[in-house]
């Protein structure tokens, strides 16, 4: 009778141990998993919102990119609603701060964003109280361009404006049509089409002809020896003013005295 006592009792602190041992596996892994650090120092962050725009318990909260917390608790109040959040790390806050709720995707999913402000800001006075920026609701940002297109569709079908013109005014189509017309015909004619067909011919000949050497302009471009003969022209013309240079003083002079006679 002892000896079976004795062994239900094992039994019952084998099994006591293993549900034990199987609850705190369960409890790190959990907190693994959750990436949180319960024996980490925790910094309380409060901050008040007009609206949260479907922000939620457990949400991040970023700071340059970099999670730094969670979303703790949120508290609906006169004024607002208080957002509570737990930081791994102090946040000191300048005068030009910013705290927004982010949207993560279109899908959904939402997160705290902090502006610290700049480095060289003034920092916020303690005790005052913290407010982030009014939301920007994606759904309303659709419906008001939703309702500018609208606006536009509707004033084109009214005919207003240059599109609304384009669109409704029949006398333009008309016109434009009446110019393809002209076009065609044209072309069928080939009047048109001939003489750039003729002026483009006469050009390729003109061309031809100057790399020949053929002509005044063909000579001037082809044949060396006129830009030599010009060379040499030049040369004697500019030795011919140098020497009416040196010899002017002379002339002068001779011209003065012989005129004293």
């Amino acid at each position: 009778m002892r000896r079976n006592r004795l062994r239900e009792l094992s039994l019952e602190v084998t099994v006591g141990t293993f549900m034990f041992v199987a609850l705190l596996s369960l409890c790190v892994f959990t907190i693994i998993l959750s990436r949180e650090n319960v024996f980490r120092k925790a910094y309380p962050f409060e901050v008040i919102f007009d609206d949260v725009i479907g922000l939620r318990d457990g949400d991040n909260v970023v700071i340059r990119g970099m999670t730094i917390g969670k979303v703790k608790a949120m508290v609906l109040q006169d004024d607002g609603v208080r957002v509570v959040s737990a930081l791994r790390r102090p946040v000191r806050l300048k005068k030009d701060y910013k705290i927004e709720v982010v949207i993560s995707s279109v899908l959904g999913g939402r997160y705290l964003q902090i502006s610290e402000g700049a480095a060289g800001a003034e920092d916020l006075p303690a005790g005052e109280i913290v407010r982030g920026q009014p939301p920007n609701d994606i759904m309303a940002l659709v419906s008001g361009v939703a309702a500018d297109l609208k606006d536009i569709t509707g004033k084109i079908n009214a005919g207003q404006g240059t599109l609304g013109k384009l669109v409704n005014d029949e006398a333009l189509y008309n016109d434009a049509r009446a110019v393809v017309g002209e076009l065609k015909m044209a072309i069928k004619d080939r009047g048109l089409i001939n003489n750039l067909e003729t002026s483009l011919a006469n050009l390729n000949e003109i061309t031809d002809k100057i790399n020949r050497g053929e002509g005044t302009l063909g000579l001037l471009i082809s044949d060396e020896s006129l830009y030599l003969e010009a060379k040499q022209l030049i040369g004697d013309i500019r030795a011919t003013v140098d020497d009416m240079r040196e010899t002017s003083p002379i002339v002068t002079f001779s011209s003065i005295f012989f005129g004293a006679f």
